[in-house]
């Protein structure tokens, strides 16, 4: 059976180009490359900076994780927000924090790709000492 080496879906024999992909189908799948270390393995994480946003976070985390860089969010919103009601203010990060940990060996590569994608505001998050 043939495979897409881009999705690695399997389809039956005679069609030669995945649908969704648009490439050309293999006889048989290269071997699944060496799993990432999990998250838990690294010790020493750092925070890199304190931003307002959730999608400026988010988007920083996806950046990085897409460059194989370990990183995690940390929100000061707890499930009843910042002022322990319902209500609007339930949505506003306590002291508008949404904190961007990873670990020590990678706080530089992660500082350098995080300024790349939000430039002065990056530059205004960071967390002193960290770099």
């Amino acid at each position: 059976m043939p495979f897409c080496p881009k999705c690695g879906y399997e389809y039956r024999d005679g069609i030669s180009v995945c649908p969704d992909c648009n490439e050309y189908l293999v006889s048989s799948l290269p071997e699944e490359k060496e799993t990432k270390p999990d998250m838990e393995d690294y010790r020493d994480w750092k925070p890199l900076a304190q931003l307002t946003s959730l999608q400026y976070a988010e988007m920083v985390i996806d950046v990085l994780h897409s460059k194989d860089i370990p990183a995690v969010m940390i929100s000061g919103t707890g499930h009843f927000g910042h002022t322990g009601q319902f209500g609007p203010s339930s949505f506003r990060p306590v002291e508008g924090a949404y904190v961007i940990f990873v670990p020590g060996e990678y706080a530089e590569d992660a500082d350098h790709e995080a300024e790349i994608i939000l430039g002065e505001t990056w530059a205004k998050s960071r967390i002193k000492n960290t770099k």
